[in-house]
């Protein structure tokens, strides 16, 4: 079984110690990011990184944060690399939120099954390694 990456997520009550779940939102396939809390109990869901706002248009790499703890969430994002935070805001109800960009590679190391199977349901390859090229002589 492969081991599950975990990370810590600092926030106003504490320190947790995390892991990321990737899939798709129901309506509309976006990009779900989702986080695990791992305690003396075991493994259990602790909030959405993302939040499903449709009325706007996103590349299937973007996401919108949730609100409910988009500061602590946005310093999580970039402490460890996860995406770019793009420079733009949008309106929701009554909440601001802002849109990242996230590295699927990045995520990948997370949740390699949930990664593959979004990029395979919104047709986005694989990267190859590049092939080195001889400095030989070819016959």
């Amino acid at each position: 079984m492969e081991e599950i990456k975990k990370v810590p997520f600092k926030w106003e009550l504490g320190e947790e110690t995390v892991s990321l779940q990737v899939n798709s939102y129901a309506y509309g396939e976006r990009l779900y990011i989702g986080i695990i809390c791992h305690g003396e109990d075991g493994a259990e869901p602790f909030a959405d990184m993302t939040v499903n706002i449709p009325a706007y248009s996103l590349e299937p790499n973007e996401a919108f944060i949730s609100g409910d703890l988009s500061k602590d969430l946005l310093a999580f994002i970039k402490e460890n690399k996860l995406g770019k935070v793009l420079p733009y805001t949008v309106q929701s109800g009554y909440g601001r939120y802002s849109a990242v960009a996230f590295n699927l590679d990045k995520l990948k190391e997370f949740d390699a099954k949930g990664v593959d199977e979004f990029k395979k349901n919104h047709g986005i390859p694989e990267k190859t390694p590049a092939k080195k090229k001889s400095r030989g002589m070819e016959r």
